[in-house]
């Protein structure tokens, strides 16, 4: 109870501070003054701002579409797409770390996996940006109008984020409960599996829905003792991650999305959420499998 208390009270900070943090960017017009420069086109300035943002903090990056969508400077539409690429730059941040320890707990397998995560965050990133230019196709970006800062910026802190905040913390507490039932419950379905894959290879999957260093470990020993090949090592950690892919979206987006945004825009994101990554998810799948068949 105290730990879930105590991640309310982060995710309230957050979303504050985050807020506070946009008011301040967009109110100083930095959007404007040096985005317009640099991103291309049929971009929103803003998003290319909280791109920027998103290195150090997706959340942050959010925070600032939201103050955008809230202003009127920019469409629901371009806020979904926007928001869906803030994870890649604080992910590309993370990654040469992520593939050396992946590449030193299971060799080689582990090392395929990291570069088939990046390869999906990517191709994402790109969908999103695609959607994001033809959404604005042929608009042109005006500047901040700084005499309807206060208005916009009142009505925000006053009147949204009660409506906001509580639904955030419903959707965080439901995600602290829930979401360790629903791993504890994949991983048994697929720890008892024994199809096309060794036990082993199940036992990688069931772990890497929970937690993918301690299925790069099960990988990297199953590999070396002969139990599993390098494919099937491959294949079982990305099965995992995909099948993990639900419950971390809902325990890592939904909080902030609806703190950040008006329920029916934080469902649609969480929607588009799964409705880009799945396909991809399958894709990678059906190409370490067809590796597997070989």
């Amino acid at each position: 109870m105290n730990d879930l208390l105590r991640g309310e009270i982060y995710l309230t900070a957050e979303i504050i501070t985050g807020l506070l943090i946009a008011e301040v960017i967009l109110r100083l017009k930095i959007p404007d003054a040096i985005m317009k420069h640099f991103a291309p086109k049929n971009i929103p300035p803003v998003t290319a701002l909280a791109v920027a943002v998103s290195a150090g903090s997706s959340k942050a990056g959010a925070a600032v579409i939201s103050s955008s969508l809230s202003r009127g400077e920019i469409s629901e539409a371009s806020a979904l797409w926007s928001v869906l690429m803030l994870p890649l730059p604080s992910y590309l941040r993370r990654w040469p770390s992520t593939f050396a320890l992946s590449l030193g707990m299971a060799g080689k397998a582990g090392g395929i996996f990291a570069v088939s995560l990046l390869a999906r965050s990517i191709l994402r990133f790109m969908i999103a940006l695609h959607f994001l230019r033809r959404e604005n196709r042929n608009k042109t970006f005006q500047t901040h109008n700084a005499d309807s800062f206060p208005k916009a910026r009142n009505y925000f802190t006053l009147h949204s984020l009660t409506k906001t905040l509580p639904i955030a913390w419903i959707f965080f507490a439901l995600a602290y409960i829930l979401v360790p039932f629903a791993d504890g419950i994949m991983r048994e379905i697929f720890a008892d599996g024994d199809t096309f894959l060794p036990l082993a290879g199940w036992a990688v999957s069931a772990a890497s829905i929970g937690h993918v260093n301690a299925a790069l470990s099960i990988a990297g020993g199953a590999i070396h003792s002969g139990e599993l090949s390098v494919s099937q090592g491959v294949f079982s950690l990305i099965l995992g991650s995909g099948l993990g892919t639900v419950t971390r979206i809902l325990r890592q987006n939904a909080g902030y999305y609806y703190g950040l945004f008006d329920g029916r825009t934080a469902t649609r994101m969480l929607m588009m959420n799964f409705a880009t990554i799945i396909p991809l998810i399958v894709i990678n799948l059906i190409f370490a499998g067809l590796a597997l068949s070989l």
